[in-house]
């Protein structure tokens, strides 16, 4: 089969930590299991070498920030210039931002805009970045968003025609807990929380996702010693304090990656997600997919999916009153109608939110742009079964 080859601009990407870096590479690599050429470009940090490796079905490209993002971006170029690609992919971040409509014209290749919850999020109340996200607009052929508010948004201030919502997806087979993983959480719920319901927290847990709102929150319902929060990632010092202060009962653990933080979601009755404004987090797709209930704020990729009372909690962003009443309303729900919950979470996601919908959704997208356009620099591939 002919398929297209495909030049990808990004900041997130394995060996990087984050949400952002496991969602681009599973795109990639769905892609390129359906024979889509995919060259990755990695805008990376200072220290790690400038070069190329071979993938399967494509490149990729480390490069390093040197001395400014003038200097960083020609370098780029140099690599890039007399590539024949089909179709050019900003996914995230300042430079792939900033090199995205520029690339676009001098290689003459239609451009394709994923904007994921950081991108717009930090950029839209940032002038300089403001401009960037109009000049990536003004160039891009399509522009895809991951969830319906910044859709909503992108359409209506940069007046964008036709953005396309794209949610993230999650791959169920590879979802799934051993029995090694049951039997760890089974022993850590007896030894650390007997009798308590686990509320998780998991990812950055930096100054958006709420986690200092949450704490108050928690602590603000009389009953909230039945209540055992665990922590999974950086928290600064001061939210430390501020858990030691209000006699929440509480683990904390470091940064984990995906597969290492399964035993600790089945320790979880539930997971919170108490953003202030967000994107659609990994977490939300990974822990009802175990079918765990999620408690979120109203906002991203949380309200695109949860239906209040009926597969999940939601409460309005940074709204006390709000959270409380959700935390006491799963706290005087039985464990059965938790589990309702959580089960009825777990159909929605296999049934509209699995990676191979977000595989083809975004196959779609693409050759929707190359017939448009008429692109045709191809490559002679086959689909990777």
């Amino acid at each position: 089969m002919n398929t297209y080859r495909i030049l990808w601009l990004t900041e997130n990407y394995p060996p990087q930590r984050g949400g952002m870096a496991q969602s681009c590479d599973r795109i990639i690599d769905g892609l390129r299991k359906e024979g889509f050429v995919i060259d990755i470009i990695h805008f990376i940090e200072r220290g790690v070498p400038f070069q190329t490796i071979q993938q399967l079905n494509g490149t990729y490209t480390s490069v390093p920030f040197k001395d400014s993002e003038s200097h960083t971006l020609n370098l780029a170029w140099n690599h890039l210039q007399n590539k024949n690609i089909s179709v050019l992919v900003c996914f995230g971040g300042y430079l792939s931002v900033l090199a995205a409509p520029v690339f676009a014209k001098w290689l003459a290749a239609p451009l394709l805009s994923m904007i994921r919850g950081n991108d717009f999020d930090t950029s839209i109340f940032t002038p300089r970045k403001r401009d960037l996200l109009r000049d990536l607009f003004d160039v891009s052929t399509a522009i895809c968003s991951v969830t319906t508010d910044k859709k909503e948004k992108i359409e209506k201030y940069f007046d964008a025609k036709d953005v396309e919502y794209v949610p993230n997806g999650i791959d169920l087979t590879g979802w799934q807990p051993s029995k090694s993983e049951l039997d760890f959480a089974a022993k850590w719920k007896t030894e650390n929380a007997s009798e308590k319901l686990v509320l998780g927290i998991f990812g950055q847990l930096k100054a958006k996702k709420g986690l200092d709102f949450f704490i108050h929150a928690v602590a603000g319902i009389a009953n909230h010693q039945k209540i055992h929060l665990l922590l999974i990632g950086e928290i600064a010092e001061e939210t430390i304090q501020t858990l030691q202060v209000s006699e929440i009962a509480y683990s904390h653990f470091s940064f984990m990656d995906r597969y290492e933080l399964m035993p600790y979601y089945l320790c979880c009755d539930g997971v919170a997600i108490p953003s202030y404004y967000d994107g659609m987090p990994n977490v939300l797709l990974e822990a009802g997919a175990l079918s765990i209930p999620v408690l979120a704020s109203n906002v991203g990729g949380m309200k695109d999916i949860i239906e209040n009372e009926v597969d999940g909690l939601l409460f309005e962003p940074g709204d006390l009153k709000s959270c409380v009443a959700a935390l006491q309303h799963f706290i005087a729900c039985t464990k059965a109608e938790q589990n309702l919950m959580g089960k009825k979470l777990q159909e929605k996601i296999s049934n509209n939110f699995t990676s191979k919908q977000e595989t083809q959704h975004y196959e779609k997208l693409l050759k929707k742009i190359l017939d448009t356009t008429g692109h045709s620099h191809s490559v002679q591939m086959h689909p990777i079964r």
